[in-house]
């Protein structure tokens, strides 16, 4: 067969990752004590590793958010969460949640320090 793969054909049937918090700016990276010896090769039945996983490990030598592998893979952002959360599961990668958003400042408080830096002239 040669056409395109499709995306449930390299999940496995999953659409939905094992862990529920990859966000699209989840930064990733290849474990340190990861070797690809230690992980499941893919057998015939489907289960370990398949070349989309392994392609992950590759780009993940630096750190990548979701987004970013997601668009050097050319695979749906859904997809691209399933295997990250499958190398997870194997201790391959490491994931680092996005930043909370900082708190905003009330208005007043920037009016304030405005008023205030306008004075110092």
């Amino acid at each position: 067969m040669s056409g395109p793969v499709r995306p449930y054909v390299i999940t496995g049937g999953r659409s939905r990752p094992s862990r529920n918090v990859l966000a699209l700016e989840s930064l990733v990276s290849t474990a340190p004590a990861a070797g690809l010896g230690d992980l499941p090769d893919l057998d015939a039945d489907g289960t370990g590793l398949n070349r989309e996983h392994l392609r992950i490990l590759e780009l993940c030598g630096e750190l990548l958010s979701v987004a970013e592998i997601a668009a050097y893979l050319s695979l749906p952002l859904g997809v691209v969460k399933v295997l990250i959360g499958d190398l997870w599961d194997l201790g391959a990668v490491h994931v680092r949640p996005p930043v909370q958003q900082a708190e905003r400042l009330p208005s007043t408080l920037l009016e304030e320090v405005l008023l205030g830096l306008r004075q110092l002239r």
